[in-house]
């Protein structure tokens, strides 16, 4: 193998001249693929230049790379990781240990990870598991913007609102997996409980009117848990969350700055009532692997974020039929881009590497494919040239985690336009009116580190109704007091005033 000899923008001149070769020549092989830019004409899975030539390959060394996965490992990954690899090696010339974690480990793990100091390349990041804002300003990440500018394909594949819904003082620290990006807030209910029981779920419009369906499965089934854990701001009104801050939200009609907890006692109350009765699982709190309890047939229902051909999707994985049902309507979040996202880490010793990998399970359907459903013959069978059928006890692994969702394979289930459908959801969802506002938490780090601990404290307590609501609510008040709430919220309000003046 040739050393990398040449400058770096001789070798991206390479690229690029390959890249148009290769477009002119094999744009009909499907080899690699686009995703279906929402904000563009292009459709999903359209055909895409191959992000090296052989020749440019020839030019790399040979790399190592490690990407830790928020997800136990599959069935079958070590001969899907083995032809992954071969793929992969023969694109970038590289090699990637993929780390399974397991969910409930994983913001432990990485915690554990990036304060040794341990040299890794890419892991998952969001803002809801291994916390994306929290991480990038303790210095976990670094900067990705002259990097994307070398991958416009990646770059186009999603909206500007979502590029600029992830950045942190102005900077790109992280890239979104393209996939349902409007949420929908829901539910979903085993199907086979619902119609045992007669329960429909299109009738709830409030928490109260749950309580019937969940009594009515606690009698019938004493091993079923109605619900995963407590629901305390379904059926609420959207509002835009402050970066970083976790429970700190800002009314999109007054544009005040408040702490949502402090406005759900009456929600947390019938939570409260909730585990009393015994609705939730024992272990609500303190559960790990919750997919073995749901596969199990243990969970009646669970929140989720609502999107075509989901109920699809959860039988893929779980085994049964679900019936899903939203409590909102769907909302393009500020935040939407952060909600599964890929990062760098400052650690990496192969950072431009680590982007060429994350540019090519972005673009490459085949690989993404691969990553995603296994190997044909032994993982599923191919019925059409987008649509296929797994195989039972095979190897899976959610997309959303790593790559572009749009595109994937049809599974039985999904209508044959998922995807459009997708995109449609997308487009037409209400938008975050923050977006573009980016709270800079730097003159309050310590206060939001002491802030966001207590959050994660109280969560569970209150969101699952686990100890006497007034009681919970006025110590954890003490204790926000104590670590400077008032400090943080007004400076956040000050920060969204300054920005509000500059959108007049």
């Amino acid at each position: 193998m040739k050393k990398w000899k040449r400058s770096r923008t001789v070798l991206l001149t390479v690229l690029l001249m390959f890249s148009v070769a290769l477009a002119a020549c094999s744009s009909n092989e499907g080899a690699a693929t686009s995703s279906g830019n929402p904000a563009n004409s292009g459709s999903p899975g359209s055909a895409t230049p191959e992000p090296t030539g052989s020749e440019a390959v020839e030019e790399l060394d040979p790399v190592k790379l490690v990407w830790f996965i928020r997800n136990a490992e599959p069935s079958n990954a070590a001969t899907v990781i083995e032809k992954a690899n071969e793929m992969i090696q023969n694109k970038i010339n590289a090699t990637v240990d993929f780390k399974f974690i397991n969910p409930g480990d994983y913001v432990n793990k990485m915690q554990l990870v990036m304060s040794s100091g341990e040299e890794y390349d890419i892991a998952f990041t969001s803002s809801w598991a291994n916390p994306y804002s929290d991480n990038v300003s303790k210095g976990a990440y670094i900067p990705l913007d002259d990097l994307l500018t070398q991958y416009p394909d990646l770059k186009n594949s999603m909206r500007q609102e979502i590029w600029d819904g992830v950045k942190v003082n102005g900077k790109i620290y992280g890239v979104p997996n393209n996939q349902i990006m409007a949420t929908a807030p829901g539910v979903w209910y085993k199907k086979d409980l619902l119609d045992k029981y007669q329960i429909d779920p299109t009738g709830f419009k409030s928490l109260h009117d749950w309580t019937a369906a969940f009594q009515t499965i606690k009698t019938g089934e004493p091993t079923v848990s109605p619900l995963r854990e407590g629901l305390p701001e379904a059926y609420l009104t959207f509002a835009p969350s402050v970066d970083g801050v976790q429970g700190l939200r800002i009314n999109p009609n007054t544009w005040q700055v408040y702490y949502a907890p402090y406005t759900l006692t009456d929600n947390f109350a019938i939570m409260r009532d909730w585990y009393q009765k015994g609705y939730f699982p024992q272990d609500v709190a303190t559960m790990k692997d919750e997919t073995s309890v749901i596969k199990a047939g243990k969970i009646f229902s669970r929140y989720t974020s609502i999107k075509p051909g989901l109920d699809a999707e959860l039988k893929l994985a779980m085994g049964f039929d679900f019936v899903v049902q939203a409590t909102g309507p769907a909302v393009l979040p500020k935040t939407a881009g952060q909600t599964t996202m890929n990062a760098i880490s400052v650690t990496s010793k192969n950072p431009d590497r680590a982007m060429m990998l994350i540019n090519l399970v972005n673009t490459d359907k085949e690989l993404f494919n691969l990553l995603k459903f296994g190997i044909e013959g032994q993982d599923y069978t191919k019925v059409s040239d987008n649509r296929i059928e797994p195989i039972a006890g095979g190897y899976s692994l959610p997309g959303w985690l790593f790559g572009n969702e749009f595109n994937s394979y049809v599974i039985p289930g999904q209508p044959d336009d998922v995807w459009e459908l997708t995109k449609t959801q997308n487009d037409t969802a209400l938008v975050d009116p923050t977006i573009g506002f980016s709270f800079d938490r730097q003159s309050v780090e310590n206060e939001i580190a002491q802030l966001n601990a207590i959050f994660t404290e109280f969560k569970p307590v209150l969101y699952s109704g686990m100890a006497d609501i007034d009681k919970t609510i006025a110590d954890m008040k003490e204790k926000r007091k104590a670590a400077g709430e008032e400090k943080v919220i007004a400076e956040a309000q000050r920060q969204v005033d300054e920005w509000r003046k500059t959108k007049e």
